[in-house]
This record gives structure tokens, sequence and C-alpha cells, in this order.
């Protein structure tokens, strides 16, 4: 293909193999440029980056303000700062953020009637597929004149989606092969490029330059925390979905949990904020509590453990499957995933002005002993 982005196409897709090699004769080694104020600016465009990762509403806008080379340089300062910080959620919400650009890029090349498009050089070929289109897919191995996949490809890239329209059940399923649709194509594409840059993290940093970011790390682990508690809160028992309190009821009970109970509970809690110690002390609950076997599971599960794979709390329609979904209320009927149950029973108890438990405590506390009668 006698095509080479230009340096706005890859300030977008700021991934690619050439943008790296783009940016790497215009800025010093990290440890240099991390020292001047060059650095200051760039880590700055990293941790805003960050940071638009973790929001629960993303702006993401097709007109940068910066150079090419600074959006580049800061892209590349976002993996190497979550490299330092070594939470494998950062990972996950980072690399989805980044596919999440891309799609939106692609879709907006040429913009709308209300929006002039980014890149005014876009060119189509004859399949009205543009050239960085193209050339993001050949890098990715996106096949877009196929109509089929290969099926460990397929199932990697749509493990995450949920639509039943990605299931392997409603596919066309043929000699190791899975059919896909071309307007499914850029949805396959993002997810690719998803699953590709989660694979390459965490980079292996060095403890010097991890210590230059050190300020950058700590600033973007506070605005993680705020960010968790935003969303969840303080983890709070009593708002749990029945079948999460009918876990933790056979646990106290001394059940010997199913390994798919073990697992829902587990990355139920995990999702909701509760660390790995914490999970383990519920387990603690059981009679038949071994620490070090529950640690490992529980580590795994995580992905704190060797696999590093973090798994997902199941939906509802999992949970019944495995049945586990058990005395459900009015509000189960409203909601398709435990984590939402709970995220709305918090606000609902917040909304009718139910006080905390921690908050119960202080008014404890406080409440002055009657003076004796006389």
């Amino acid at each position: 293909m006698d095509y080479s982005p230009s340096a706005k196409e890859l300030s977008h897709f700021p991934f690619l193999k050439k943008a790296q090699n783009h940016v790497k004769n215009s800025f010093p080694p990290v440890d240099v440029l991390l020292a001047g104020k060059k650095g200051a600016f760039l880590t700055e465009l990293a941790v805003k980056r960050i940071n638009q990762a973790l929001s629960s509403k993303k702006t993401i806008v097709a007109h940068f303000q910066n150079r090419d080379d600074d959006e580049i340089a800061g892209y590349v300062l976002s993996r190497i700062l979550v490299s330092c910080i070594n939470d494998k959620q950062l990972y996950d919400r980072l690399t989805r953020y980044e596919a999440e650009r891309a799609y939106y890029f692609l879709n907006s090349e040429t913009g709308s009637e209300n929006e002039k498009g980014w890149n005014e050089n876009t060119v189509f070929d004859d399949d009205n597929n543009s050239r960085i289109l193209v050339y993001l897919a050949q890098e990715f191995r996106i096949n877009l004149t196929g109509d089929r996949m290969p099926l460990a490809d397929y199932v990697e890239i749509v493990s995450p989606l949920h639509e039943a329209r990605f299931k392997l059940v409603n596919r066309r399923v043929e000699n190791g092969y899975v059919g896909v649709r071309k307007e499914e194509l850029l949805e396959l594409l993002r997810e690719r490029i998803r699953v590709i840059l989660r694979r390459d993290l965490p980079y292996h940093v060095p403890k010097k330059i991890c210590e230059q970011l050190g300020p950058a790390a700590e600033q973007i682990k506070k605005e993680y925390q705020e960010q968790m508690l935003r969303q969840f809160g303080t983890i709070e028992e009593s708002a749990f979905p029945p079948c999460m309190q009918a876990l933790i009821t056979a646990l106290t009970a001394g059940t010997n949990l199913s390994h798919a109970g073990r697992f829902s509970l587990t990355t139920f809690l995990h999702t909701i904020g509760m660390d790995v110690s914490g999970i383990a002390q519920l387990y603690a609950r059981s009679p038949d509590f071994d620490p070090e076997k529950t640690m490992y599971q529980v580590e795994h599960i995580t992905g704190r453990g060797g696999s590093g794979t973090e798994y997902n709390a199941p939906a509802c329609a999992a949970m019944r499957t495995t049945g586990l979904c058990v005395h459900r209320d009015p509000l189960c009927e409203r909601v398709a995933h435990p984590l939402s149950y709970y995220t709305i029973k918090k606000k609902d108890r917040t909304a009718k002005g139910q006080k905390k438990p921690e908050e119960k405590k202080e008014e404890k506390k406080e409440e002055k002993t009657p003076a004796p009668s006389t």
C-alpha cells in the first residue's frame, strides 16, 4: 500500500507503530524529557488522558489544540504512567478509552452537517474505506473485504460485548471461522485495538522514571479512588442484591459455595471496590476457611495472580443460568446486572435519608450520659 499517514492522522491514532517511530526522534530520552518544562507539560497531557479514561462521562474532541507530536507523546506517557501505578483496572480503562477514541475518529473523519471533519485530506477507495481505515485494519489484522474471521480471534475480540448478535450461538461458524458482516467491521476493529493495546501493558519501566512520575501517579490514584467512590460509594452490605446476600448467608452458615458462586461473589466485591484482603476476610466467615487457598483463588479471579486476567462480574442472565439468581425482588425486575441493583439501592437509601452505619456510630458516640436524678 503506497500510503503513509500524516502527522495529524498519527496523532489521532497514536498507538500505530509509525506514530511511535515518528516521535522517537522528536524528543530526548524519557528521563531527560521529564526533567524539563516540556516533560511537565506532556505529563499533564498524559494525566488528563487517563482521567478522561476514568471518567464516567467521557469527552472526545476530534480537533486537537496541541501539536501532533505532543499528542502522540502524551499518549505514550499515559501508558508509562499506568504501568508505574501497576493497577490492572487502570490498564483496562485506558485501553478501552483509546479504542473508543479510535472508533470515534474513524466515524468523524469527514464530519457531519453540524461539525467539520478532522481529516480534510480524506481519500476513499472503491469500497468507500478511507486510507487511514485501511491502514489501521492492515496493522490490526482486520480484513475489510472479508465476511469471516478466525474463531480464536473472534472470541477474544467480542468477549466484553454483551449484545446478543455477537454471541457465537447467533453466528455462522464453519471450519474454524466465524461469519461477520461488513457493517460490524468497525466495531470489531475497535475491539481488536483494545485487545492488542491491553496485551502490551504493563511496560517494564525503569525505577528512575517511575520516581520522576511519582507525583503524577499519586494524582491519578487519588482521582481513581474518588471516581470509584462516586460510582459505588462506601461498601454497604445491606445494599447488596438478593443473590449476593444469599451467597454471603451461605458462607456464614458454613455452606461450601460452588465455583460459580465464589467467582460471582468475588468479582462483584472486587468491582465495587473491596480489596483482596477484604474479600478474603469475608470468606473467613466460612468454617472451612483456608487462608492460603482463599488468597490464591481471590488473587486469581481479581487479576492479581499470575494469569493477569481480571474477570468481570456476571450479569443477571448468567446468574440465572448458574442457578444463583434467588429471592428476586421488585428491583431485580428492573435491572440486568447485580452491580446496577447495588448502585440503585444505595442511591435510594441516600435519597430517603437513611443514615449509613458509620453515621449511626458517630451519633452514638455523641450521646451524653443522662445526669443522675436528685
